[in-house]
């Protein structure tokens, strides 16, 4: 365990702050007690004073173009200005929609107007994936507060979330829940948020004497918690990565002396295959995290082995913040398990009709605390039958052991994942369908033994349509994420 910070260093973000305080508030407190620290490693590098006044500069630019309400949308990768964009956006009084960088044109235009985002920041290099008519705001990739105007004025706020108390007011929306055919804009706040930042200050032990790779999209609700706020409430460094490319992580390892590495199993395979081809840091993490999908006990294994430390699996879903089980560094790890509860976050096990299912027993995976999110965009979240009282249904199915620990035993709902994210068939397919070349589109899984899942897409063409199989990729292309992208398409029916 690393030691915790003096009392005159930099103070980690006190647990009871994490529930009350804004996101945007916690750079503050180390650019005052501690303003020469060292935020990010980046080209160029910066302070936590530095972090400060450009999250105050992207802030006062919103502002006076009119924004301090309502959504705007953040599309960026892991750049040195992520932090300062979102944080930024926090402080003017907005709140992010994600977009993740890998998303189509189509995905970015239909999630900006779902949101009633007023606006996308975003760098040039993405500016292909904003809709015309969209308002832009370009940004230095390294620097967020570099002058810089709206490609046309944003948009009027839709609604002004200003009267609530800062915790219950929404901080970011990521889109995700596409199992009736269309994507829905969980709403995160800065209290739930919070929830978790102080579950994984307390989980994973992360001091200021921490260095985190940034692996994982910012973007992403796993990395947007682990991996970027968490680090700057501990007072930790962070290395933004805008790719992943696995010889270039043992590089960043040894360079950077990092000592937290958190990824999806399909980059953990890519690590190991790396490590054991050119060798392993002389340097190595104190901590190694696993989540996103399924983990395989044989890369488990091989990590351990190449490595020396344990792959630490964890669970969680977008609308719990994300964090739901881990196996805690205080405590034995537990290959094959998901590990016991987070801090502040109750999880059980129920049977079809709510029931605490036995010990052992399959049955859904449920979660309630305040790490929950506040609903999807146009409703409170409680519609259907996702609730069982305040637990939230995840649709994922596991089962209880003895300790608390929780095994994943697979999943209710119609999807899979890929690469560490999720692919929703009934969106896939409804997408698809709306080209009227297509009569029918299904999509299924096939595993694999590196991205988790391979797409398998089944197309049925219209009476009298002419379709091959370089057209059907070109829709795809234009249509759908770079992960949604099927690696075998098949072609049934006379067209």
């Amino acid at each position: 365990m690393r030691p915790v910070p003096a009392a005159d260093g930099p103070a980690s973000f006190a647990p009871r702050d994490a529930m009350t305080q804004p996101l945007d508030t916690i750079v503050t407190e180390h650019a005052r007690r501690a303003p020469d620290l060292q935020a990010l490693a980046a080209d160029p590098p910066a302070t936590y004073a530095e972090l400060d006044r450009s999250i105050t500069d992207v802030a006062d630019r919103l502002r006076a173009s009119g924004i301090d309400a309502g959504r705007l949308g953040l599309l960026l990768p892991n750049v040195p200005a992520f932090p300062a964009a979102l944080h930024g956006i926090l402080r003017a009084g907005a709140s992010a929609v994600m977009l993740n960088p890998q998303y189509s044109p189509r995905e970015v235009g239909e999630y900006v107007a779902d949101a009633h985002g007023r606006g996308v920041v975003t760098i040039e290099a993405l500016e292909h994936l904003v809709p015309a008519g969209v308002p832009t705001l370009l940004i230095d990739p390294h620097d967020a507060s570099a002058d810089g105007g709206w490609s046309r004025a944003p948009g009027p706020a839709h609604d002004d979330p200003s009267p609530l108390p800062h915790g219950d007011r929404e901080a970011v929306v990521i889109y995700t829940a596409a199992t009736g055919g269309w994507a829905r804009g969980a709403r995160l706040t800065h209290r739930s948020l919070g929830a978790n930042l102080r579950g994984v200050l307390e989980g994973m032990r992360l001091t200021a004497e921490d260095c985190v790779l940034g692996l994982l999209p910012y973007g992403h609700a796993f990395g947007l918690t682990v991996t970027l706020n968490a680090p700057l409430a501990a007072g930790a460094r962070m290395v933004p990565m805008d790719r992943f490319h696995p010889l270039r992580v043992l590089d960043l390892i040894e360079d950077h002396c990092a000592t937290v590495l958190c990824g999806v199993p399909a980059m953990f395979v890519a690590l190991v295959a790396a490590a054991e081809k050119r060798g392993v840091p002389r340097h190595s993490p104190r901590i190694a995290i696993c989540g996103g999908a399924p983990l395989n006990a044989e890369v488990s294994r091989r990590w351990e082995e190449a490595f020396g430390l344990p792959l630490r699996e964890g669970y969680g879903l977008t609308e719990a913040s994300p964090v739901c089980t881990f196996n805690r560094v205080d405590r034995p790890n537990r290959p094959g398990t998901m590990g016991t509860a987070f801090p502040g976050v109750t999880v059980t096990v129920r049977d079809a009709r709510g029931g605490m299912a036995a010990t052992g027993e399959t049955g859904e995976i449920c979660v309630e605390g305040a790490n929950l999110f506040a609903g999807y965009i146009g409703d409170d979240g409680r519609d259907g039958e996702r609730w069982w009282g305040d637990a939230f249904r995840t649709g994922d199915l596991g089962c209880m052991e003895p300790d608390g620990a929780v095994r994943f035993r697979g999943v209710l709902k119609r999807m899979f994942t890929r690469g560490g994210f999720n692919v929703y068939p009934a969106e896939m397919e409804r997408v698809l369908m709306a080209d009227p070349r297509i009569q029918q589109a299904s999509v299924a899984a096939r595993p694999d033994p590196v991205k988790e899942n391979d797409i398998v897409l089944t197309v049925i063409p219209a009476p009298g349509a002419e379709l091959d199989e370089a057209a059907v990729k070109q829709l795809c292309r234009e249509s759908l994420a770079a992960y949604k992208q099927p690696g075998t398409i098949v072609i049934e029916g006379d067209g």
